[in-house]
Protein backbone atom coordinates (compact mmCIF):
# COMPACT_ATOMS: atom_id res chain seq x y z
CA UNK A 1 0.00 0.00 0.00
CA UNK A 2 3.03 2.28 0.43
CA UNK A 3 3.76 2.68 -3.28
CA UNK A 4 0.30 3.86 -4.48
CA UNK A 5 0.08 6.45 -1.69
CA UNK A 6 3.64 7.65 -2.34
CA UNK A 7 2.94 8.08 -6.05
CA UNK A 8 -0.33 9.90 -5.28
CA UNK A 9 1.31 12.33 -2.83
CA UNK A 10 4.07 13.05 -5.34
CA UNK A 11 1.43 13.87 -7.94
CA UNK A 12 -0.32 16.22 -5.50
CA UNK A 13 2.59 18.24 -4.14
CA UNK A 14 5.77 16.82 -5.60
CA UNK A 15 6.79 15.39 -2.21
CA UNK A 16 7.44 11.78 -1.24
CA UNK A 17 7.49 11.53 2.57
CA UNK A 18 8.25 8.19 4.14
CA UNK A 19 5.12 6.24 5.07
CA UNK A 20 4.73 3.76 7.91
CA UNK A 21 1.66 1.76 8.96
CA UNK A 22 2.59 1.19 12.59
CA UNK A 23 0.35 3.23 14.91
CA UNK A 24 -3.11 3.55 16.43
CA UNK A 25 -3.68 7.04 15.04
CA UNK A 26 -2.00 9.18 12.41
CA UNK A 27 1.01 11.29 13.39
CA UNK A 28 4.02 13.04 11.85
CA UNK A 29 7.55 12.51 13.20
CA UNK A 30 10.89 13.30 11.59
CA UNK A 31 9.25 14.18 8.29
CA UNK A 32 7.65 10.74 8.05
CA UNK A 33 3.91 10.07 8.08
CA UNK A 34 2.76 7.28 10.39
CA UNK A 35 -0.69 5.85 9.68
CA UNK A 36 -2.93 3.36 11.51
CA UNK A 37 -1.92 -0.25 11.01
CA UNK A 38 -5.50 -1.50 10.85
CA UNK A 39 -6.28 -3.22 7.57
CA UNK A 40 -9.21 -1.94 5.51
CA UNK A 41 -9.00 1.41 7.28
CA UNK A 42 -10.99 3.64 4.94
CA UNK A 43 -9.29 6.89 5.94
CA UNK A 44 -5.72 6.10 4.85
CA UNK A 45 -5.90 8.34 1.79
CA UNK A 46 -7.50 11.24 3.67
CA UNK A 47 -5.01 10.89 6.53
CA UNK A 48 -2.01 10.79 4.19
CA UNK A 49 -3.23 13.85 2.26
CA UNK A 50 -3.89 15.78 5.47
CA UNK A 51 -0.48 14.97 6.95
CA UNK A 52 1.24 15.84 3.68
CA UNK A 53 -0.59 19.20 3.65
CA UNK A 54 0.99 19.91 7.06
CA UNK A 55 4.43 19.18 5.60
CA UNK A 56 3.73 21.58 2.73
CA UNK A 57 1.88 24.48 4.43
CA UNK A 58 2.61 24.37 8.18
CA UNK A 59 5.61 25.87 9.95
CA UNK A 60 8.12 23.45 11.44
CA UNK A 61 7.16 24.22 15.06
CA UNK A 62 4.82 26.38 17.12
CA UNK A 63 5.70 28.32 20.23
CA UNK A 64 3.81 26.80 23.14
CA UNK A 65 5.13 29.15 25.81
CA UNK A 66 2.29 30.25 28.08
CA UNK A 67 -0.36 28.22 26.27
CA UNK A 68 -2.58 25.96 28.35
CA UNK A 69 -3.77 22.52 27.15
CA UNK A 70 -7.14 23.86 25.92
CA UNK A 71 -5.52 26.60 23.83
CA UNK A 72 -3.06 24.08 22.34
CA UNK A 73 -5.89 21.77 21.27
CA UNK A 74 -7.80 24.67 19.73
CA UNK A 75 -4.69 25.97 17.95
CA UNK A 76 -4.27 22.51 16.40
CA UNK A 77 -7.91 22.53 15.21
CA UNK A 78 -7.39 25.97 13.65
CA UNK A 79 -4.15 24.93 11.94
CA UNK A 80 -5.86 21.84 10.52
CA UNK A 81 -8.59 24.05 9.05
CA UNK A 82 -6.05 26.57 7.67
CA UNK A 83 -3.90 24.04 5.83
CA UNK A 84 -6.92 22.18 4.43
CA UNK A 85 -8.37 25.47 3.14
CA UNK A 86 -5.07 26.25 1.41
CA UNK A 87 -4.89 22.75 -0.03
CA UNK A 88 -8.50 22.90 -1.31
CA UNK A 89 -7.88 26.30 -2.88
CA UNK A 90 -5.00 24.74 -4.86
CA UNK A 91 -6.56 21.30 -5.39
CA UNK A 92 -10.38 21.61 -5.11
CA UNK A 93 -10.95 17.85 -5.43
CA UNK A 94 -9.53 17.31 -1.92
CA UNK A 95 -12.72 18.80 -0.48
CA UNK A 96 -14.61 15.69 -1.66
CA UNK A 97 -12.06 13.58 0.22
CA UNK A 98 -12.19 15.38 3.59
CA UNK A 99 -15.64 16.92 4.01
CA UNK A 100 -17.68 13.67 4.07
CA UNK A 101 -15.61 12.54 7.06
CA UNK A 102 -16.87 15.50 9.14
CA UNK A 103 -20.15 14.21 10.58
CA UNK A 104 -20.47 16.23 13.80
CA UNK A 105 -23.86 17.76 14.57
CA UNK A 106 -25.34 19.58 17.58
CA UNK A 107 -26.03 16.08 18.96
CA UNK A 108 -22.30 15.91 19.76
CA UNK A 109 -23.15 18.01 22.81
CA UNK A 110 -21.83 21.21 24.35
CA UNK A 111 -18.92 19.72 26.28
CA UNK A 112 -15.44 20.76 25.18
CA UNK A 113 -14.87 17.73 22.93
CA UNK A 114 -18.31 18.11 21.35
CA UNK A 115 -17.81 21.81 20.62
CA UNK A 116 -14.29 21.20 19.25
CA UNK A 117 -15.45 18.59 16.73
CA UNK A 118 -18.40 20.81 15.75
CA UNK A 119 -15.96 23.70 15.23
CA UNK A 120 -13.75 21.44 13.10
CA UNK A 121 -16.68 20.66 10.81
CA UNK A 122 -17.80 24.29 10.68
CA UNK A 123 -14.29 25.30 9.53
CA UNK A 124 -14.22 22.59 6.84
CA UNK A 125 -17.76 22.47 5.43
CA UNK A 126 -19.22 25.80 4.17
CA UNK A 127 -22.71 24.27 3.97
CA UNK A 128 -22.80 23.27 7.63
CA UNK A 129 -24.49 25.91 9.82
CA UNK A 130 -23.97 25.21 13.52
CA UNK A 131 -26.36 26.99 15.95
CA UNK A 132 -23.86 27.31 18.81
CA UNK A 133 -22.60 30.93 19.28
CA UNK A 134 -19.08 29.76 20.20
CA UNK A 135 -18.77 27.67 17.02
CA UNK A 136 -20.05 30.56 14.92
CA UNK A 137 -17.61 32.91 16.59
CA UNK A 138 -14.74 30.57 15.74
CA UNK A 139 -15.83 30.41 12.09
CA UNK A 140 -16.07 34.21 11.85
CA UNK A 141 -12.62 34.63 13.36
CA UNK A 142 -10.97 32.07 11.08
CA UNK A 143 -12.26 32.91 7.59
CA UNK A 144 -12.92 36.08 5.65
CA UNK A 145 -15.49 34.54 3.28
CA UNK A 146 -18.49 32.21 3.68
CA UNK A 147 -17.00 29.73 1.18
CA UNK A 148 -14.07 29.08 3.59
CA UNK A 149 -11.48 29.83 0.94
CA UNK A 150 -9.64 32.81 2.45
CA UNK A 151 -8.22 32.14 5.94
CA UNK A 152 -8.10 35.17 8.22
CA UNK A 153 -5.07 33.66 9.99
CA UNK A 154 -1.81 33.68 8.09
CA UNK A 155 0.88 33.54 10.78
CA UNK A 156 1.41 31.43 13.93
CA UNK A 157 0.89 34.56 16.02
CA UNK A 158 -2.55 35.15 14.49
CA UNK A 159 -3.48 31.49 15.04
CA UNK A 160 -2.33 31.74 18.64
CA UNK A 161 -4.42 34.87 19.23
CA UNK A 162 -7.63 33.27 17.92
CA UNK A 163 -6.99 30.04 19.89
CA UNK A 164 -6.44 32.05 23.06
CA UNK A 165 -9.67 34.00 22.59
CA UNK A 166 -11.70 30.86 21.97
CA UNK A 167 -10.00 29.10 24.88
CA UNK A 168 -10.89 32.01 27.16
CA UNK A 169 -14.55 31.53 26.22
CA UNK A 170 -14.28 27.82 27.09
CA UNK A 171 -12.86 28.82 30.47
CA UNK A 172 -15.77 31.20 31.06
CA UNK A 173 -18.18 28.32 30.34
CA UNK A 174 -16.29 26.19 32.91
CA UNK A 175 -16.28 23.12 30.67
CA UNK A 176 -14.32 20.10 31.97
CA UNK A 177 -11.26 19.06 29.98
CA UNK A 178 -8.93 16.06 30.18
CA UNK A 179 -5.91 16.60 27.94
CA UNK A 180 -4.92 12.92 28.16
CA UNK A 181 -8.29 11.77 26.82
CA UNK A 182 -8.43 14.05 23.74
CA UNK A 183 -8.21 12.16 20.45
CA UNK A 184 -7.90 13.60 16.93
CA UNK A 185 -11.36 14.25 15.51
CA UNK A 186 -12.27 13.38 12.83
CA UNK A 187 -10.12 10.27 13.06
CA UNK A 188 -8.20 10.86 9.80
CA UNK A 189 -6.36 13.85 11.32
CA UNK A 190 -2.99 13.48 13.03
CA UNK A 191 -2.34 13.97 16.75
CA UNK A 192 -0.31 17.20 16.26
CA UNK A 193 2.74 16.10 18.23
CA UNK A 194 4.90 17.67 15.53
CA UNK A 195 3.60 21.14 16.53
CA UNK A 196 5.22 21.27 19.96
CA UNK A 197 8.66 20.79 21.41
CA UNK A 198 9.20 17.85 23.76
CA UNK A 199 9.34 20.05 26.86
CA UNK A 200 5.89 21.52 26.10
CA UNK A 201 4.34 18.07 25.69
CA UNK A 202 5.89 16.85 28.94
CA UNK A 203 5.12 19.96 30.98
CA UNK A 204 2.84 19.00 33.89
CA UNK A 205 -0.25 21.03 34.70
CA UNK A 206 -0.51 21.63 38.47
CA UNK A 207 -3.86 20.90 40.11
CA UNK A 208 -5.98 23.99 40.67
CA UNK A 209 -6.13 23.41 44.40
CA UNK A 210 -2.35 23.26 44.69
CA UNK A 211 -1.80 26.44 42.66
CA UNK A 212 -4.46 28.24 44.68
CA UNK A 213 -2.79 27.27 47.94
CA UNK A 214 0.56 28.40 46.57
CA UNK A 215 -0.83 31.85 45.79
CA UNK A 216 -2.72 32.28 49.03
CA UNK A 217 -0.09 30.86 51.36
CA UNK A 218 -2.58 28.48 52.99
CA UNK A 219 -1.19 25.42 54.72
CA UNK A 220 -1.74 22.18 52.82
CA UNK A 221 -5.06 20.57 53.68
CA UNK A 222 -5.41 17.02 54.88
CA UNK A 223 -5.64 14.40 52.15
CA UNK A 224 -9.30 14.19 51.07
CA UNK A 225 -11.29 10.97 51.04
CA UNK A 226 -13.67 10.04 48.24
CA UNK A 227 -16.91 8.05 48.15
CA UNK A 228 -18.75 6.83 45.07
CA UNK A 229 -22.53 7.20 44.87
CA UNK A 230 -25.09 6.21 42.23
CA UNK A 231 -27.08 8.71 40.18
CA UNK A 232 -30.57 8.44 38.75
CA UNK A 233 -30.72 8.75 34.96
CA UNK A 234 -34.26 9.71 33.98
CA UNK A 235 -33.70 8.79 30.32
CA UNK A 236 -33.06 5.12 31.10
CA UNK A 237 -35.13 5.13 34.34
CA UNK A 238 -32.48 3.48 36.45
CA UNK A 239 -29.58 4.24 38.80
CA UNK A 240 -26.12 4.45 37.30
CA UNK A 241 -23.94 2.69 39.89
CA UNK A 242 -20.82 4.40 41.28
CA UNK A 243 -21.47 7.37 39.01
CA UNK A 244 -20.58 10.37 41.22
CA UNK A 245 -17.52 10.85 43.37
CA UNK A 246 -18.00 12.87 46.57
CA UNK A 247 -14.69 14.18 47.90
CA UNK A 248 -14.56 14.97 51.61
CA UNK A 249 -12.14 17.53 53.03
CA UNK A 250 -11.96 19.91 55.97
CA UNK A 251 -12.32 23.67 55.69
CA UNK A 252 -8.92 25.04 56.78
CA UNK A 253 -8.78 26.94 60.05
CA UNK A 254 -8.82 30.71 59.91
CA UNK A 255 -8.40 33.35 62.64
CA UNK A 256 -11.27 33.13 65.13
CA UNK A 257 -14.05 35.71 64.97
CA UNK A 258 -16.52 36.69 67.67
CA UNK A 259 -20.13 35.65 67.14
CA UNK A 260 -22.22 38.69 66.17
CA UNK A 261 -25.01 39.93 68.44
CA UNK A 262 -27.53 39.54 65.61
CA UNK A 263 -26.61 35.86 65.33
CA UNK A 264 -26.98 35.37 69.08
CA UNK A 265 -30.40 37.03 68.99
CA UNK A 266 -31.50 34.82 66.10
CA UNK A 267 -30.30 31.74 68.01
CA UNK A 268 -32.55 32.69 70.94
CA UNK A 269 -35.53 33.02 68.60
CA UNK A 270 -34.77 29.55 67.23
CA UNK A 271 -34.98 27.90 70.67
CA UNK A 272 -38.69 27.11 70.27
CA UNK A 273 -38.50 25.53 66.79
CA UNK A 274 -35.46 23.50 67.85
CA UNK A 275 -37.31 22.14 70.88
CA UNK A 276 -40.10 21.05 68.55
CA UNK A 277 -37.57 18.99 66.59
CA UNK A 278 -36.64 17.01 69.68
CA UNK A 279 -40.22 16.10 70.59
CA UNK A 280 -41.90 12.97 69.37
CA UNK A 281 -45.11 11.28 70.36
CA UNK A 282 -44.71 8.11 72.38
CA UNK A 283 -46.77 5.04 71.56
CA UNK A 284 -50.31 5.84 72.70
CA UNK A 285 -51.23 4.31 76.06
CA UNK A 286 -54.62 3.42 77.53
CA UNK A 287 -56.34 5.56 80.13
CA UNK A 288 -59.67 5.69 81.94
CA UNK A 289 -60.04 9.31 80.89
CA UNK A 290 -59.46 11.05 77.60
CA UNK A 291 -60.93 12.63 74.49
CA UNK A 292 -60.56 9.74 72.02
CA UNK A 293 -61.15 6.01 72.22
CA UNK A 294 -58.57 3.27 71.83
CA UNK A 295 -60.50 1.03 69.42
CA UNK A 296 -58.75 -2.19 70.43
CA UNK A 297 -59.46 -1.53 74.11
CA UNK A 298 -63.06 -0.63 73.32
CA UNK A 299 -63.61 -3.89 71.42
CA UNK A 300 -62.07 -5.92 74.26
CA UNK A 301 -64.24 -4.14 76.82
CA UNK A 302 -67.39 -4.81 74.80
CA UNK A 303 -66.50 -8.49 74.36
CA UNK A 304 -65.86 -8.80 78.08
CA UNK A 305 -69.28 -7.38 78.86
CA UNK A 306 -71.06 -9.79 76.52
CA UNK A 307 -69.17 -12.78 77.86
CA UNK A 308 -69.80 -11.58 81.41
CA UNK A 309 -66.10 -11.51 82.15
CA UNK A 310 -64.11 -8.81 83.94
CA UNK A 311 -63.03 -6.22 81.33
CA UNK A 312 -60.51 -3.38 81.40
CA UNK A 313 -62.31 -0.05 81.52
CA UNK A 314 -59.29 1.96 80.34
CA UNK A 315 -60.66 2.47 76.84
CA UNK A 316 -59.29 5.95 76.09
CA UNK A 317 -56.02 6.92 74.37
CA UNK A 318 -53.33 8.82 76.17
CA UNK A 319 -50.41 10.40 74.34
CA UNK A 320 -47.37 12.05 75.82
CA UNK A 321 -44.39 13.75 74.24
CA UNK A 322 -40.92 12.51 75.08
CA UNK A 323 -37.54 13.89 74.17
CA UNK A 324 -36.10 12.27 71.05
CA UNK A 325 -32.42 11.83 70.36
CA UNK A 326 -31.65 13.73 67.15
CA UNK A 327 -28.76 13.71 64.67
CA UNK A 328 -28.73 16.49 62.12
CA UNK A 329 -26.60 17.77 59.21
CA UNK A 330 -26.65 21.43 58.18
CA UNK A 331 -25.61 21.64 54.51
CA UNK A 332 -24.54 24.98 52.99
CA UNK A 333 -24.63 25.49 49.22
CA UNK A 334 -21.45 27.34 48.24
CA UNK A 335 -21.85 27.16 44.46
CA UNK A 336 -20.95 30.16 42.29
CA UNK A 337 -24.52 31.46 42.20
CA UNK A 338 -24.49 32.01 45.99
CA UNK A 339 -22.05 34.87 45.48
CA UNK A 340 -24.88 37.11 44.30
CA UNK A 341 -26.21 39.69 46.73
CA UNK A 342 -29.28 39.12 48.87
CA UNK A 343 -31.94 41.70 49.66
CA UNK A 344 -30.79 41.89 53.27
CA UNK A 345 -27.22 42.74 52.28
CA UNK A 346 -24.21 40.56 51.60
CA UNK A 347 -24.21 37.44 49.48
CA UNK A 348 -26.59 34.51 49.62
CA UNK A 349 -23.67 32.43 50.90
CA UNK A 350 -23.16 34.86 53.78
CA UNK A 351 -26.87 34.68 54.69
CA UNK A 352 -26.68 30.86 54.55
CA UNK A 353 -23.59 30.83 56.78
CA UNK A 354 -25.19 33.20 59.33
CA UNK A 355 -28.35 31.06 59.34
CA UNK A 356 -26.35 27.87 59.87
CA UNK A 357 -24.39 29.51 62.71
CA UNK A 358 -27.53 30.73 64.49
CA UNK A 359 -29.23 27.36 64.07
CA UNK A 360 -26.08 25.62 65.30
CA UNK A 361 -26.06 27.70 68.48
CA UNK A 362 -29.71 26.78 69.14
CA UNK A 363 -29.04 23.09 68.48
CA UNK A 364 -26.01 23.13 70.76
CA UNK A 365 -28.07 24.74 73.55
CA UNK A 366 -30.46 21.76 73.36
CA UNK A 367 -27.59 19.29 73.44
CA UNK A 368 -28.30 17.88 69.98
CA UNK A 369 -25.75 16.05 67.83
CA UNK A 370 -25.17 17.85 64.53
CA UNK A 371 -22.55 18.65 61.92
CA UNK A 372 -22.09 21.42 59.35
CA UNK A 373 -20.73 20.96 55.83
CA UNK A 374 -20.53 23.09 52.69
CA UNK A 375 -20.82 21.64 49.20
CA UNK A 376 -20.33 22.40 45.53
CA UNK A 377 -19.33 20.43 42.44
CA UNK A 378 -17.30 20.52 39.25
CA UNK A 379 -18.78 17.62 37.32
CA UNK A 380 -19.77 14.20 38.56
CA UNK A 381 -16.18 13.22 39.40
CA UNK A 382 -15.64 16.16 41.74
CA UNK A 383 -18.56 16.74 44.12
CA UNK A 384 -16.98 18.47 47.12
CA UNK A 385 -18.15 18.02 50.72
CA UNK A 386 -16.23 20.39 52.99
CA UNK A 387 -16.61 19.81 56.71
CA UNK A 388 -17.06 23.00 58.73
CA UNK A 389 -18.01 21.27 61.98
CA UNK A 390 -17.96 17.58 62.87
CA UNK A 391 -20.42 16.02 65.30
CA UNK A 392 -17.83 16.28 68.09
CA UNK A 393 -16.71 19.90 67.53
CA UNK A 394 -18.40 22.83 69.32
CA UNK A 395 -19.96 25.95 67.86
CA UNK A 396 -17.40 28.57 68.79
CA UNK A 397 -15.38 31.45 67.41
CA UNK A 398 -13.11 29.04 65.52
CA UNK A 399 -16.15 27.74 63.66
CA UNK A 400 -17.06 31.33 62.75
CA UNK A 401 -13.61 31.66 61.20
CA UNK A 402 -14.15 28.53 59.14
CA UNK A 403 -17.55 29.82 58.04
CA UNK A 404 -16.00 33.06 56.81
CA UNK A 405 -13.46 31.03 54.81
CA UNK A 406 -16.20 29.65 52.55
CA UNK A 407 -16.19 31.11 49.05
CA UNK A 408 -18.69 30.78 46.22
CA UNK A 409 -17.46 28.60 43.39
CA UNK A 410 -18.50 25.66 41.24
CA UNK A 411 -21.90 24.07 40.64
CA UNK A 412 -24.68 22.32 42.59
CA UNK A 413 -25.13 18.54 42.30
CA UNK A 414 -27.77 18.06 44.99
CA UNK A 415 -28.49 14.37 44.46
CA UNK A 416 -24.94 13.23 45.24
CA UNK A 417 -24.81 15.48 48.32
CA UNK A 418 -28.14 14.17 49.65
CA UNK A 419 -27.02 10.55 49.21
CA UNK A 420 -23.77 11.30 51.02
CA UNK A 421 -25.60 12.98 53.92
CA UNK A 422 -27.96 9.99 54.16
CA UNK A 423 -24.99 7.65 54.29
CA UNK A 424 -23.30 9.75 56.96
CA UNK A 425 -26.46 9.57 59.11
CA UNK A 426 -26.86 5.80 58.72
CA UNK A 427 -24.80 5.14 61.87
CA UNK A 428 -27.26 7.16 64.01
CA UNK A 429 -29.69 4.26 64.33
CA UNK A 430 -31.55 5.26 67.51
CA UNK A 431 -32.07 8.91 66.59
CA UNK A 432 -34.24 11.13 64.49
CA UNK A 433 -32.15 11.84 61.40
CA UNK A 434 -32.57 15.24 59.80
CA UNK A 435 -30.88 17.15 56.95
CA UNK A 436 -31.38 20.92 56.73
CA UNK A 437 -30.19 22.26 53.39
CA UNK A 438 -29.48 25.98 52.90
CA UNK A 439 -29.37 26.76 49.21
CA UNK A 440 -30.23 29.53 46.75
CA UNK A 441 -31.77 27.66 43.86
CA UNK A 442 -31.77 24.78 41.43
CA UNK A 443 -29.33 21.91 40.92
CA UNK A 444 -26.97 22.28 37.97
CA UNK A 445 -23.53 21.10 36.91
CA UNK A 446 -21.09 21.67 34.09
CA UNK A 447 -21.38 18.19 32.59
CA UNK A 448 -25.21 18.10 32.47
CA UNK A 449 -27.18 20.02 29.85
CA UNK A 450 -30.66 18.53 30.37
CA UNK A 451 -32.32 20.90 32.89
CA UNK A 452 -34.59 18.13 34.20
CA UNK A 453 -31.83 15.54 34.72
CA UNK A 454 -30.41 16.74 38.05
CA UNK A 455 -33.85 17.74 39.33
CA UNK A 456 -35.10 14.17 38.85
CA UNK A 457 -31.92 12.77 40.38
CA UNK A 458 -32.24 15.00 43.46
CA UNK A 459 -35.91 14.04 43.82
CA UNK A 460 -34.93 10.36 43.66
CA UNK A 461 -32.22 10.95 46.31
CA UNK A 462 -34.71 12.76 48.58
CA UNK A 463 -37.26 9.94 48.23
CA UNK A 464 -34.55 7.37 49.02
CA UNK A 465 -33.54 9.37 52.12
CA UNK A 466 -37.17 9.38 53.31
CA UNK A 467 -37.35 5.60 52.90
CA UNK A 468 -34.26 5.33 55.11
CA UNK A 469 -35.89 7.47 57.78
CA UNK A 470 -34.04 10.71 57.01
CA UNK A 471 -36.12 13.88 57.05
CA UNK A 472 -35.02 16.67 54.68
CA UNK A 473 -35.87 20.36 54.99
CA UNK A 474 -34.81 22.80 52.27
CA UNK A 475 -34.43 26.47 53.18
CA UNK A 476 -34.15 28.47 49.97
CA UNK A 477 -32.43 31.85 50.23
CA UNK A 478 -33.69 34.77 48.19
CA UNK A 479 -34.86 33.27 44.87
CA UNK A 480 -37.83 34.63 42.97
CA UNK A 481 -38.85 31.11 41.97
CA UNK A 482 -38.68 28.01 44.20
CA UNK A 483 -40.20 25.77 41.55
CA UNK A 484 -37.23 23.40 41.19
CA UNK A 485 -36.86 23.00 44.96
CA UNK A 486 -40.60 22.25 45.29
CA UNK A 487 -40.35 19.62 42.55
CA UNK A 488 -37.52 17.97 44.48
CA UNK A 489 -38.68 18.20 48.11
CA UNK A 490 -42.40 18.86 47.79
CA UNK A 491 -44.28 21.98 48.86
CA UNK A 492 -44.13 21.02 52.55
CA UNK A 493 -40.37 20.47 52.43
CA UNK A 494 -39.38 23.93 51.17
CA UNK A 495 -39.48 27.35 52.78
CA UNK A 496 -38.02 30.63 51.53
CA UNK A 497 -36.12 33.14 53.66
CA UNK A 498 -34.57 36.52 52.95
CA UNK A 499 -32.51 36.82 56.13
CA UNK A 500 -32.08 35.71 59.74
CA UNK A 501 -35.40 37.20 60.80
CA UNK A 502 -37.30 34.77 58.55
CA UNK A 503 -35.46 31.69 59.80
CA UNK A 504 -37.50 30.79 62.93
CA UNK A 505 -40.80 30.80 61.04
CA UNK A 506 -39.32 28.81 58.16
CA UNK A 507 -37.87 26.18 60.50
CA UNK A 508 -41.12 25.90 62.46
CA UNK A 509 -43.07 25.27 59.25
CA UNK A 510 -40.61 22.66 58.02
CA UNK A 511 -39.77 20.66 61.14
CA UNK A 512 -42.57 21.19 63.66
Amino acid sequence: MHAPLNHWLRLLWGTTPALAFDSECAYIAGGAIHLPSRTHWHHHTAAAAHAAAHLVYSPKRFDGTGLGPIARVLLAVLEDARIEALAVRELPGLARLWRPLHTATPDAGVGFEGLAVRLARSLCDPVYDDPDPWVRKGRDLCFLDPALIIPAMRTPAELRDVATRLGHDIGQMRLPFNSKAVLPLPAYRDDHRWMWSADVLARPTPPASASTRARSGDPPAAAPSATLHPEWDRLIARLRPAWCRVIESDVPDRPAFAIADTTLAAARQLAGPVRDITRRAARPGRSDIGESFDLDALVQWQLGRRLRRPAQVRVYQRRRNVAARTALWLLIDQSASTGAGAATGGSALRVAAQSALALGLALQAQGLVFGVAAFNSNGRHAVHWRSVKSFAQPVDEAMVGRMLALQSDGSTRLGAVLRHATQRLAAQRNAQRVVVMLTDGSPHDIDVHDPAYLIDDARHAASSAARHGVRIACIVIEPDDCGDAVRIFGSTGVSRVRGLNDLPGALRRLLA
